[in-house]
């Protein structure tokens, strides 16, 4: 009796010495130059990565806020995506089958973002794999979708995202999709500059998009806007490149509306230089390089 207890308090001491030693090394990790060699490691190539502050959280991963992500050929000047707080919480049990896993949380643009990512040798070539979902993104928000300090685009998003990465950050597959939350319209409004100035607002009282590629392959696109008295869509082809200006992109667009719309419709098929079907209908051809986009046949 006396032997079993001495071995219970040898096994008790050696677990209180390892959760303290882990504490202890959770506790002393040394943040900053993580967060340092991190802010290294991504900004290159036209991109640049700023963190506000990068600490530890519990249960046991670290937390991120002031996340800046400015790309060059998108925003030189605003942060093309901008992140308030990042929380990632590695799977440790994952550990035990040789993988890395991890869940992650993320506040941006008064919405929330959460996933899972994954590194792992997938028939002896490691792939990243990440899953995500999104809901309530205020689009008008990201300075993407604003000009001279004014939104034209508004309303919110959800959507979700899957993306298999090679080690060396080659894209292998990705699908997206995105969605307008039930009962949330999306709103296009005009812009100083544009070509095409509206009379009145465009309203999407139903807003789904798709987006899914392979790394031989252009990617499939399409989007569908729903109003009353409104139908929008678009269909084509993405072929991503580098950099991103040289993407080709090759997209049918089809615009109806009976009476809600009609001037506008009007308009757009004047700035295209193309007729209206029978019944009103708008259709053309977008093509070539996101840098220069032009008409197609």
């Amino acid at each position: 009796m006396r032997i079993k207890r001495v071995i219970v308090q040898i096994v008790a001491y050696t677990l209180y010495a390892m959760v303290v030693f882990v504490v202890f090394l959770y506790l002393t990790f040394p943040y900053d130059l993580l967060e340092q060699r991190l802010v290294e490691w991504v900004s290159q190539e036209g991109m640049k990565l700023s963190l506000t502050r990068l600490r530890p959280a519990f249960p046991p991963g670290v937390r991120a806020q002031g996340i800046r992500l400015v790309v060059d050929q998108f925003s030189p000047n605003d942060a093309t995506v901008q992140i308030e707080s990042l929380r990632v919480q590695p799977e440790w049990m994952a550990v035990l089958s040789r993988k890395m896993q991890a869940r992650f949380e993320a506040e941006l643009y008064s919405g929330h973002l959460e996933g899972d990512v994954g590194y792992a040798p997938v028939e002896g070539a490691p792939l990243w794999e990440m899953k995500a979902s999104f809901t309530k993104l205020d689009m008008a928000q990201h300075p993407l979708l604003r000009k001279e300090d004014k939104a034209f685009l508004r309303g919110l998003l959800n959507g979700d995202a899957a993306v298999t990465l090679t080690s060396d950050g080659q894209m292998q597959e990705s699908t997206f999709s995105l969605r307008s939350p039930s009962g949330q319209s999306i709103v296009l409004a005009g812009a100083p500059g544009w070509q095409l100035q509206l009379q009145k607002e465009v309203v999407c009282d139903t807003l789904q998009g798709d987006l899914k590629t392979t790394p031989k392959q252009a990617g499939n696109m399409s989007l569908k806007c729903q109003g009353k008295d409104l139908l929008i869509e678009a269909n084509g082809t993405v072929g991503w490149k580098a950099p991103l200006t040289d993407s080709q992109l090759a997209l049918g667009w089809k615009v109806s509306s009976t009476e809600a719309y009609k001037q506008e419709v009007a308009l757009l098929a004047a700035l295209v230089g193309k007729r209206l079907d029978r019944r009103g209908d708008l259709a053309f051809r977008l093509q070539g390089p996101l840098r220069q986009l032009r008409l197609g046949p």
